[in-house]
């Protein structure tokens, strides 16, 4: 028997590889996204020489709280960003030596469009815009050691004393210590912002997505890093973020209605043999076959075969019967364990190498005790519709163009009824 289920898994292993789950259908309820990026300013400051933008990447913070809607395709949000905005200039102007770091928190309503598929791809393009308000706190580094100002000279040197004549020679070289102390009293203290911006979101399960994107930061202050000039300050945030959807399961809403009369079931008889279904010990009894007090057809001889399948009526008491209650002998126990020692040589030339060439010999073997036999079709009514050649025996190649109707629904073959056809294939 051990032998048959894994023989029945080779045949069967396909069916195992195109199956598929279902997930239970479910809406968002809200979701909550939190992750972390960089901040780069556009303003007015960082138009000087010998400037380096990594040395003005700050970072920010993100917190978002998010109801979507239209089968997930729009969502309202209210958002937290927190981080630093920075920027600096080298030149030997020395007027064009400017720095500046300000401290951000930023609130926000954004709408995000999600473009969405239903193809299974789990990544999802999205846009999002709103509208934002910033609070800044700026502050300059223009002083080192305590109170010691930073002095610009024109030969593009920091030194400790300004730049006069008399003081060529008892000046130091001093270096930034890039320590943001001094509060800029004239830098905008906060900004109407509006974001524009584009990502990615990964879903990584129903509850689970991961998101890359950009934001696009247009102020309307020209005052953020405290000079005024070329236009509105900007600033950048690439991020990096993940989210966590609160769903809600759909349930069918007549899961739970009960439309079943339990009266009616109490005097249920299916079968129509007159014992109602409760108390019918043998349900499922063909109609006009004689029956007991218990529903059961009536066993005249006690062989265990009711006497509407029997074909031997008057089996002697305590002998074993087949399937239709004829006495097996001695000799059909020999004829049956030769059938199954035939049988399991089959099973051993399969189970040795498992390949097409193997199901070739074991169709010529069943092919010539077929013919040696000198027999019609013993092929179970059940079958039948395997044999495609009619040549009275089930092929391995008809069994395959069995297994091809399943898959396309052409046939009425289950699981279990092509189980039992591979096990008659090797038993003929």
């Amino acid at each position: 028997m051990k032998n048959r289920l894994i023989l029945s898994f080779f045949f069967l292993l396909i069916i195992a590889e195109k199956s598929f789950s279902q997930e239970v259908p479910y809406t968002s309820v809200a979701s909550i996204t939190a992750g972390g990026g960089i901040l780069t300013f556009n303003g007015d400051i960082g138009k000087g020489e010998n400037v380096s933008a990594y040395t003005f990447i700050r970072g920010g913070y993100y917190l978002n709280a998010e109801k979507r809607f239209a089968k997930d395709r729009l969502g309202a949000s209210f958002n937290l960003l927190f981080g630093k905005l920075a920027m600096g200039e080298r030149s030997v102007i020395v007027t064009r030596n400017n720095n500046f770091e300000s401290k951000v928190t930023q609130l926000g309503l954004n709408f995000t469009f999600y473009l969405q598929n239903n193809k299974g791809i789990p990544l999802v393009p999205y846009a999002t815009t709103g509208f934002s308000y910033a609070m800044l706190k700026t502050n300059a580094d223009r002083k080192y050691s305590g109170d010691s100002l930073y002095y610009y000279w024109k030969d593009g040197s920091i030194r400790n004393f300004p730049e006069l004549p008399a003081n060529v020679l008892i000046s130091k070289h001093i270096t930034r210590d890039y320590i943001y102390e001094t509060p800029i009293d004239s830098a905008a203290k906060s900004a109407m912002i509006l974001p524009v911006g584009i990502g990615l979101k990964m879903k990584l399960s129903k509850r689970l997505e991961a998101n890359l994107g950009i934001t696009y930061h247009m102020s309307f202050s020209d005052g953020i890093d405290a000079l005024k000039g070329s236009g509105k300050d900007k600033y950048l945030y690439s991020y990096f973020s993940a989210t966590y959807n609160i769903i809600k399961e759909i349930k069918d809403p007549n899961a739970n209605k009960s439309t079943i009369d339990f009266a009616a079931i109490d005097q249920l008889d299916l079968d129509g043999d007159k014992v109602n279904d409760d108390s019918d010990k043998c349900p499922g009894t063909p109609k006009g076959v004689k029956i007991d007090s218990k529903g059961c057809p009536l066993d005249s001889d006690e062989d265990g075969i009711p006497d509407y399948l029997d074909k031997e009526a008057s089996t002697k008491k305590g002998s074993l019967v087949d399937e239709y209650g004829k006495t097996i002998t001695d000799a059909m126990i020999f004829e049956k364990a030769m059938q199954d020692s035939l049988t399991q040589g089959r099973v051993n030339t399969f189970m040795r190498a498992p390949s097409s060439e193997s199901l070739k010999q074991v169709d010529s073997d069943i092919k010539k005790n077929h013919a040696s036999k000198g027999k019609g079709s013993n092929i179970p009514p059940l079958f039948l519709s395997a044999d495609i050649n009619k040549d009275g025996v089930i092929s391995s190649s008809e069994i395959t163009a069995i297994l091809d109707g399943f898959f396309d629904g052409t046939n009425d073959y289950t699981v279990e009824k092509i189980h039992s056809l591979i096990e008659f294939f090797f038993e003929q």
